[in-house]
């Protein structure tokens, strides 16, 4: 059986790690560990309220791409790789972000 390749991405401030599977966009993955992601459009990248910064390992983010550009010049924020949209987000290695309003979701 072959084992799922994973990169760890550890989000500030709330200390919550999360193992994101190969080719899985961070919004996605938090979701499917049963995490709570600040978001209004559902990871369909047009809200832009699930940005991150990242804070350490940017060289193993994807490149940006032209709707997360959009999104993050309409955030007024520089395309210098550190500012991202979770939901267009994928890793390659070990990355930290920062993101307030991350958190377990509550099982009804």
């Amino acid at each position: 059986m072959d084992e799922q390749v994973t990169h760890r991405v550890a989000v500030r401030p709330s200390g919550v790690e999360l193992e994101v599977l190969d080719g899985e966009d961070l919004f996605t993955a938090a979701r499917r560990l049963g995490y709570r992601w600040p978001t209004v459009c559902g990871g369909k990248g047009t809200c832009r309220t699930c940005f991150v910064q990242v804070e350490e390992g940017a060289e193993n983010c994807s490149p940006v791409g032209p709707l997360e550009r959009e999104g993050i010049e309409a955030l007024r924020k520089p395309v210098d790789g550190l500012t991202r949209l979770a939901c267009r987000l994928l890793v390659e290695g070990p990355v930290t972000v920062t993101k307030r309003g991350v958190r377990r979701r509550v099982q009804e």
